[in-house]
């Protein structure tokens, strides 16, 4: 009975309950209606026909803040949301009593549709507009990069020559079977020993190691040859998706046999995973970690809330992005009067944009100062050095550990850039939520209430 009393009245209980809990902040913090009016309704509800959809493009959005706030399993989500009465009204959709949405699998099929009309750009603009009224120093920037890597196994040569191996020799299995023909003689089993073997060895020699990549590397030879004949012979077609694959795999043993025998020193857009094939690696030079293999962020911060300035799958060179920087910052907010940025952006270049812009950097100046400003610009580059190294980093590492991105667990392009962005910006949304519950309570001369498993902090 007191569940079928609770949920009577959706509006007041929308307006006197959910809207003063932690959820009820967060849902605050977005601009619902902005959002959803850059993303198309899915066709079945534009048509009518078909079984309806359990949410909306409204619920589908929340379904991604929900997964970083939460950091659980597709899932995970999908039995909190039919169990908890908060989260139903903060996807717009609230379940009658005995009614449950049985689709686990609901936030990754929403995740695919959104990333096929994600606009980072405008929607970054979207959310700064309506964030704006919270954020007080708006006219200082600070500016960084970051790798948010990818759920990938560390990648060696030959690791990725026995991964092609085994999935050609799949290939060609399947064609046989098909056609009714014997299974292939080739000696798939006696390459897998020679490659398990040389896994299982402690002390893997280089010696040893260059022998097997180039045993491997004759036997992928073989399957691509054979693979070729039967496709040839049957006049076989695939998928798009196993196309991919299978050229993927092609290009990875032109890239492995030319660096093994020789032909080219250095490997140009080296490929690091087969199903992943637009990743790059991204040398870093972190004494912990050399090479990130992921997306390259380049970001910046405006009063503790971070935005996308550009985001690649391929390595660059991020001191040559501060200009972009300070006119996506004026984009958002406006002026840009400071900026702190890493000694990779002070270049002559970008030292000459912000003297001719006005604007006060923390790069260690050339020549001969006057010395009446000596003091005061040690004192300024002191105190943007530390934002940057405190509040920048800082969101970076609670981006990372409190909001699935350590390692995005996505499975294409498109939907690890949603990932990403979602992470990001839900990040961004909690710590506006904080700031609306900290105004409010300041109007009503109430102090802060006592939680035992308070609103996520952000850095």
């Amino acid at each position: 009975m007191y569940q079928i009393s609770l949920f009577a009245n959706n509006e007041e209980l929308l307006d006197k309950n959910f809207l003063q809990t932690d959820l009820g902040y967060l849902h605050r913090s977005i601009p619902w209606e902005k959002l959803v009016s850059q993303i198309p309704a899915r066709q079945g509800n534009v048509s009518g026909l078909g079984r309806p959809g359990a949410l909306d493009v409204q619920g589908g959005i929340a379904l991604q803040v929900l997964k970083h706030y939460f950091q659980c399993s597709d899932a995970q989500l999908m039995e909190r949301f039919n169990t908890d009465w908060g989260i139903q009204l903060f996807c717009g959709r609230l379940l009658k009593p005995g009614e449950r949405v049985k689709d686990s699998g609901l936030p990754s099929d929403w995740r695919v549709y959104l990333a096929q009309y994600l606009d980072i750009e405008k929607m970054q603009l979207s959310l700064a507009q309506h964030w704006k009224s919270y954020l007080e120093q708006t006219k200082i920037d600070l500016t960084d990069a970051t790798c948010y890597e990818s759920y990938i196994e560390y990648p060696t040569d030959i690791k990725l020559i026995w991964k092609g191996s085994e999935e050609m020799y799949g290939f060609i299995q399947f064609i046989r079977h098909r056609q009714k023909l014997r299974v292939s003689r080739i000696r798939y089993a006696e390459r897998k020993v020679d490659y398990l073997q040389y896994q299982k060895c402690k002390k893997k020699t280089k010696k040893r190691g260059k022998k097997l990549r180039k045993k491997l590397l004759k036997f992928l030879a073989r399957l691509i040859e054979q693979f070729n004949g039967l496709v040839k012979k049957y006049g076989l077609s695939f998928s798009k998706r196993k196309q991919q694959r299978i050229a993927t795999i092609m290009k990875l043993y032109v890239q492995q046999h030319d660096n093994a025998y020789g032909i080219v020193e250095k490997i140009e857009n080296r490929i690091v995973h087969i199903a992943k094939d637009y990743i790059r690696p991204i040398v870093r030079g972190k004494e912990v970690k050399a090479v990130e293999f992921g997306a390259k962020v380049n970001k910046i911060q405006v009063d503790g809330i971070n935005f996308i300035e550009h985001l690649s799958y391929d390595a660059f060179n991020e001191g040559m992005h501060l200009e972009s920087a300070i006119r996506l910052h004026r984009q958002l907010f406006g002026k840009c009067s400071h900026i702190s940025a890493d000694k990779i952006y002070a270049t002559n270049n970008n030292r000459k944009y912000c003297k001719k812009e006005k604007i006060t950097t923390n790069f260690i100046p050339k020549g001969n100062q006057k010395s009446a400003h000596i003091e005061q610009g040690k004192t300024m580059r002191k105190v943007l050095d530390a934002e940057r190294a405190t509040r920048l980093e800082g969101s970076f590492g609670n981006e990372k550990n409190h909001y699935l991105l350590k390692k995005v667990n996505a499975r294409t392009k498109a939907t690890e850039t949603l990932w990403i962005f979602f992470g990001i910006h839900t990040a961004n949304a909690v710590n506006i939520a904080r700031r609306i519950e900290a105004k409010e309570r300041k109007e009503q001369n109430h102090p802060p209430p006592e939680r035992v498993l308070p609103l996520k902090m952000a850095a």
